[in-house]
């Protein structure tokens, strides 16, 4: 499930371009509030599937008619829209009991009122549908550089890319279910038709806290697995989704 949040700014609200943290940041906040032992497990350890530990949420970024980016900061001058999913339940209890008991965002120093908060319709998951990014999708893995191993993020035409976004979801399902989906297939593409328009121009990268990360902004298609689509709906698709990363629509 997915929480929409439309916040007023005002006469306008400026931020750094890399704002991935001060949401990431409101998100803890407002758990903490909530539930401060729930908060601190999801910060310290979250949840398990063998080796792999995951925060099981995501957010996208934070988009508005009226924008305008200049140098390292980008200026909002219209209504915000944010969404949080999670397929957690006791996540977003507790992330919208503080939302609608506050009233508002906290984001450098400004508190933006709350406009409305929705829970969009769920769509019908079905063996292949298309999706756009809300936020840039990361897939990472470690391949040999120069004699060592060393963090790769996979572009849109690398050939493991689909293995590695099926084996992620794989995991993440497992974190969610205690055990593996009946039906494991997956295939990822983005849209090849997409990236020639806009001649390859289709990633990003952001600073998250010093990290540099380079995601993906691309439509995609995904077959197989109704299951594994959702994880990839509710959860984010990819790496780093907790930090912001891996959001799409349908």
């Amino acid at each position: 499930m997915r929480i929409q949040i439309l916040a007023d700014v005002g006469d306008g609200i400026t931020l750094p371009v890399n704002y991935n943290h001060l949401l990431a940041g409101v998100i803890y906040r407002f758990l903490a509030e909530s539930d401060p032992e729930y908060a601190s497990f999801l910060h310290e350890e979250g949840y398990r599937a063998a080796e792999k530990r995951f925060k099981l949420f995501t957010f996208s970024q934070l988009m508005a008619e009226r924008r305008r980016i200049t140098g390292d900061k980008i200026h909002f001058r219209s209504t915000l829209t944010w969404y949080v999913s999670s397929p957690v339940e006791r996540f977003l209890s507790h992330f919208a009991d503080t939302l609608l008991i506050e009233g508002g965002l906290s984001l450098v120093q400004r508190q933006l009122p709350i406009r409305d908060v929705t829970i969009p319709r769920i769509p019908r998951f079905r063996s292949e549908m298309r999706f756009r990014c809300l936020s840039p999708i990361v897939m990472t893995t470690r391949r040999e550089h120069h004699g060592k191993q060393a963090m790769h993020y996979c572009m849109p035409d690398d050939p493991v890319l689909s293995e590695l976004i099926r084996q992620n979801l794989i995991r993440k399902h497992e974190a969610i279910h205690g055990r593996a989906p009946h039906d494991d297939t997956l295939t990822f593409a983005f849209d090849k038709a997409y990236i020639d328009r806009r001649q390859g121009r289709v990633t990003r990268l952001i600073d998250y806290k010093g990290i540099k990360i380079r995601g993906i902004m691309c439509p995609f298609r995904v077959t197989g697995s109704p299951a594994l689509i959702q994880i990839g709906y509710e959860c984010g698709f990819g790496d780093k989704n907790s930090a912001g990363f891996g959001m799409a629509e349908v």
